[in-house]
């Protein structure tokens, strides 16, 4: 697989922009993006011993708050944190917009709408390798120097999908999914090898299927299984890029199944914050959902760092926390989609910020972790990976470096530059060529609704 993708990526730097000052040799990033991920349910677990490869990263680097965004949609936030921006200024305010009055005039966002530069590009065109498995908003698959698998807001794939919300995944059968092309047949290879195996993934995640006693519990449960589809899927794509060649400059790997979990389980890890707590049965058989799912995470990140030389840069973050919702409520499966949700994050609690390894500053505190303090923006996200690859930082992003994150040996070494834009005409008109609609709009609309994201 890595064979192909470099073959493409020298070809896009060699036609990038020579006139760039060339960027230092430095250790590979690694950036795990994790939806949902929230500190007052990681904290248990990891003070538990559950999470040691994230213990571990916190031991060794620097941890905190990532403040969010309000509100907390994950496209906005997460095209944020790739393009240092706010959604007036990067245009995608939404998971969706309206092309006309009726109630179903709605059209999912794509990679063309998005009006900046992402750190992909910026990487690409200073000659750095880098591979994004998952983004939101990321389809139709741009050129970049590296690969590049879109979460594809499309649906079909999986059974009882009505009112589910899904995050997007890989279709097959859609064109643009995968950067280069001839990547395509073996992406799609471990997709099938995936849906092949979604029991024993269940079980290895769970340990065994969970058994719902009444009908709202079936639903939910139903409408969670493509999250972690999804994630199997990524997972899969992104351990085999790592298989057979070093890391490239930056390595993303996107994971949706906290939230989505966090969304529908949160009444059966915590009833005892319900008036209509769940019947004991089912707090027994899906209680551990939610801290079985971050484990599961953790194996994740763990998997992937063995896969890697030790003197890389980790940084794991999520756009948002999490927290009860809903606590009066009886959880009717008639009830509208916003008032089936248990957890929410729609204030915008803050995020996970994790960084660890090479240039990396040490916690004055290691572990435990009280008190947790803030330590950036969701904007601050890119400035800070473009500055510890010697990149300038741009102008107009809306946000700065976390330097208390970065070595002062590092930064007095390589200080941090700044450039007017990254952006230009030429990006700008390629970009148009990827106004494409997304597949399948009236379920996926009934999938955004499910979660109370449109009316």
């Amino acid at each position: 697989m890595r064979v192909l993708a470099v073959a493409a990526a020298l070809a896009l730097a060699c036609a990038g922009g020579g006139d760039r000052k060339p960027p230092p040799p430095t250790p590979p990033i690694l950036l795990f993006a994790i939806d949902g991920l929230e500190w007052g349910l990681m904290k248990p677990l990891i003070d538990a011993g559950r999470m040691p490869a994230i213990a571990g990263l916190m031991q060794r680097g620097t941890y905190g708050y990532l403040e969010s965004m309000v509100p907390t949609y994950s496209p906005a936030i997460w095209t944020s944190i790739a393009t240092g921006k706010n959604p007036d200024k990067h245009g995608i305010p939404h998971f969706v917009y309206r092309v006309g009055p009726g109630a179903d005039d709605y059209r999912s966002y794509t990679s063309g709408h998005r009006k900046t530069k992402a750190f992909w590009n910026i990487l690409s065109e200073y000659g750095k390798t880098v591979d994004v498995i998952g983004w939101w908003m990321t389809y139709p698959a741009e050129a970049v120097n590296g690969v590049i698998v879109a979460q594809t807001n499309t649906t079909g794939a999986m059974e009882h999908s009505e009112n589910a919300l899904w995050k997007g995944t890989l279709l097959e059968g859609v064109d643009d999914q995968v950067y280069p092309p001839d990547l395509t047949p073996e992406v799609m290879g471990l997709l099938a090898a995936t849906d092949r195996s979604m029991d024993s993934v269940v079980t290895a995640i769970f340990g065994g299927v969970p058994q719902a006693r009444t009908e709202f519990t079936k639903l939910v449960w139903d409408q969670s299984l493509w999250a972690f589809r999804a994630d199997a899927v990524y997972t899969r794509i992104a351990v085999r890029l790592l298989e057979d060649a070093p890391p490239p400059d930056v390595f993303a790997l996107y994971l949706s199944g906290p939230d989505v979990a966090g969304h529908r389980f949160w009444r059966y890890a915590h009833p005892e914050e319900f008036w209509h707590p769940p019947m004991a049965e089912e707090v027994e058989a899906f209680g551990s959902v939610l801290d079985d799912y971050y484990v599961h995470v953790d194996r994740v990140i763990g998997e992937v760092l063995s896969r890697v030389p030790a003197d890389v840069t980790v940084f794991v973050i999520s756009d948002h926390g999490m927290h009860v919702v809903n606590p009066d409520r009886e959880f009717d499966p008639d009830d509208e989609p916003g008032f089936r949700l248990s957890g929410n994050h729609l204030d915008a609690p803050p995020g996970v910020f994790v960084a660890a390894g090479a240039n990396i500053t040490r916690a004055a505190t290691p572990p435990p972790l009280d008190p947790l303090r803030p330590i950036g923006r969701a904007y601050d996200v890119l400035p800070t990976l473009l500055a510890l690859k010697g990149i300038p930082v741009g102008e107009d992003f809306d946000g700065q470096a976390m330097q208390v994150v970065i070595s002062p040996a590092f930064l007095e070494q390589f200080p941090i530059r700044s450039v007017k834009t990254h952006d230009d005409r030429a990006w700008e008109a390629a970009r148009r060529d990827r106004m494409k609609e997304a597949a399948d709009q009236a379920e996926r609309l009934e999938q955004l609704k499910s979660l109370g994201y449109i009316n």
